[in-house]
């Protein structure tokens, strides 16, 4: 729900940096104000899962946007693969000064980094109505299947004629 009211309002890009500045100051205010609370620490985890549900959506609505036509699978594969690759950093982080005796305090504000580094490749991304236009541009197939069904494109009878007998 929230994810389609924030597209009312915003852009794509722009809610995604919405949501991730979210559960970064979810996750400061948590860091600052969870001493031995369960109470509050589960007030803190509702709005972590709805965060999460938001940007999920969001994230993928983002994606496949802005993925030029005949280009989808190839880039949502690559969507897929670079999440995956990257989703066990921030875990780890947390857990490598978890173990080492960090206060879990300072481990859970180690995770606004990488929410901060997404805001800003986001930025870096520039205004979602030009990425939107670039996906529907026209795009020549520049595959190397193209390129021998091009080269095939003479007559049959060219082709028969010039078999040697």
């Amino acid at each position: 729900y929230i994810s389609e009211l924030s597209l009312r309002l915003l852009s794509p890009r722009r809610s995604n940096q919405l949501c991730l500045g979210s559960m970064a100051l979810f996750t400061a205010l948590a860091a600052a104000f969870v001493k031995d609370s369960h109470a509050l620490f589960y007030v803190f985890a509702s709005f972590w899962g709805v965060c999460g549900g938001w940007k999920y959506t969001i994230e993928r609505y983002l994606a496949i946007t802005i993925i030029p036509k005949n280009k989808d699978a190839e880039l949502m594969g690559a969507y897929l693969f670079f999440g995956q690759i990257l989703a066990w950093l921030p875990p780890l982080v947390f857990t490598a000064l978890n173990e080492a005796g960090v206060s879990i305090r300072i481990s859970m504000l180690s995770l606004l980094i990488f929410w901060f580094i997404s805001v800003i490749c986001l930025q870096i991304m520039g205004p979602y109505e030009n990425a939107l236009q670039q996906a529907n541009e026209p795009v020549e197939d520049s595959s190397p299947a193209a390129d021998n069904a091009s080269e095939s494109e003479e007559p049959k009878s060219e082709q028969l004629s010039e078999a040697p007998s």
